[in-house]
């Protein structure tokens, strides 16, 4: 009898732990493929979120690549929303940070990528030497630091922002991005620069645009070019008819480019072949790439184009030098001045290297002003912020972290309609974040004043 019962006991804990389901088997009941779910809660740690992309070709049997995205405000549905088209066509996975964003100690950064990390692998079916990172700005930082410290990415795409460089060799592909009127395009170009000094494989891509996430074709292409790097570096089977449609799309374009005869076009056109030939060098005929590049780079009109782009950039190095060395020691009436002239540029100039690199100065201020104004408010020293908000409204008149700024300043100064009227402002021209605006100690002087309540309940 007691044998029995023991027996019939095992049987009991034999089918009990037939019936433990797989956390991977748990989560994809719950999570729906082929659309975006805006907030997954991190198991270990509910306070942090991600949003999530599951193509619906997913399996939890299969393994897939994953792209892990970083906003620098914390919003990760943007970035999955403009990779969700693509990483459905390839097979890919996309996680974006609901909590990663700018202004956050190392520290806090590190403990949200291990989270990332250690929730989604214990969730999500993830090909774990296939791991890649993007982000912009402030989040591009953070995308090449996760690939500089874990030692798990393979490939980053880093939009408008990069990483220090030492001369070890990377560990990983790196994609730079950035738009013409980028005031970190210059940041970008000579990342590049230095990098190709030291021989280190990496990308830019450059698109007609502001400081920006990229356009989704921009961010398509760049994840191509992580399918065509996963090939070359053994991760996956050779794919000869992508490698072969990835030709055609390029001559295509390169040949659109050059019918249209401006330089600005022949410009894009070398880029766009030179990145062909060194992408799929070793993985197919490149021949007829190289004939382009050469026949392109014998173009008298295009020498000139770019002789006169880099003369143009080194004069923007020389103006972002002088701005630095300007910030609190030149008055306001200087820096009006200087902003009009650039201003003035962009309007009368019909060269369009000229008019990008005004507008990546004009930007380049508008930046150094939102970091400078943020630390002397929380210094609480409202000379500086004077200074420092006139500049920056003056250059950047519609941003609304500059009203934002000269409302926190007005707030402390006994100026409390003038800081109603500024965050009108700063609501008109986008800001959204009204938790922020309730609960930041520089606005607390308004909290008793109704127009102000009436705001925070947007």
């Amino acid at each position: 009898m007691n044998r029995s019962m023991v027996l019939l006991g095992f049987l009991l804990i034999i089918n009990s732990c037939k019936h433990v389901e797989n956390p991977k088997e748990q989560f994809v009941k719950w999570a729906q493929r082929g659309v975006i779910i805006n907030k997954v809660v991190c198991k270990i740690e509910p306070n942090q979120s991600y949003c999530l992309y599951l193509p619906t070709s997913y399996d939890v049997n299969k393994s897939y690549p994953v792209i892990y995205a970083f906003d620098p405000h914390g919003n990760g549905h943007i970035p999955v929303a403009l990779m969700k088209n693509c990483a459905e066509k390839l097979g890919y996975i996309v996680v974006g940070s609901n909590i990663s964003r700018n202004g956050l100690s190392l520290d806090e950064i590190n403990s949200i990528i291990n989270n990332l990390l250690a929730d989604t692998q214990q969730k999500i079916s993830i090909e774990t030497n296939r791991i890649y990172t993007i982000g912009f700005s402030g989040g591009a930082r953070v995308a090449c630091l996760m690939a500089q410290y874990t030692g798990k990415v393979k490939g980053v795409i880093a939009c408008s922002a990069g990483f220090q460089p030492d001369n070890r060799p990377l560990t990983f592909r790196f994609i730079g991005v950035a738009g013409t009127q980028d005031m970190n395009y210059l940041e970008m170009k000579q990342l590049g620069d230095y990098l190709e000094s030291f021989h280190q494989p990496h990308q830019l891509l450059v698109f007609k645009g502001k400081h920006q996430w990229p356009p989704e074709s921009v961010i398509s292409e760049s994840i191509s070019m992580l399918e065509l790097y996963a090939m070359k570096d053994s991760l996956i089977p050779l794919n000869k008819n992508y490698v072969s449609n990835f030709v055609i799309k390029s001559n295509n374009r390169v040949s659109d480019l050059m019918k249209g005869g401006c330089t600005d076009s022949l410009a894009i056109a070398l880029m766009l072949t030179e990145r062909t030939d060194q992408i799929l060098d070793g993985l197919t005929d490149i021949v007829s790439t190289k004939l382009a590049v050469e026949e392109l780079k014998q173009n008298p009109e295009l020498q000139k184009y770019l002789k006169d782009r880099i003369s143009l950039e080194n004069y923007e190095s020389q103006k972002q030098s002088e701005f630095v060395s300007s910030f609190g020691t030149k008055p306001a009436g200087w820096w009006k001045n200087e902003i009009r002239l650039l201003n003035d540029a962009v309007k009368a100039s019909s060269r369009s290297l000229k008019v990008d690199m005004s507008k990546r100065l004009l930007g380049y201020i508008s930046l150094s002003c939102y970091s400078y104004v943020n630390r002397v408010l929380n210094m609480q020293d409202w000379k500086a912020a004077d200074y420092f908000t006139s500049i920056y409204l003056q250059v950047d008149p519609e941003n609304p972290d500059s009203w934002y700024a000269f409302a926190c300043l007005q707030a402390n100064t006994s100026k409390p309609k003038g800081a109603i009227e500024s965050l009108r402002n700063a609501i008109k021209f986008g800001f959204s974040d009204f938790s922020k605006l309730h609960n930041d100690p520089l606005l607390k002087n308004l909290h008793n004043i109704a127009e102000f309540n009436s705001l925070t309940r947007k």
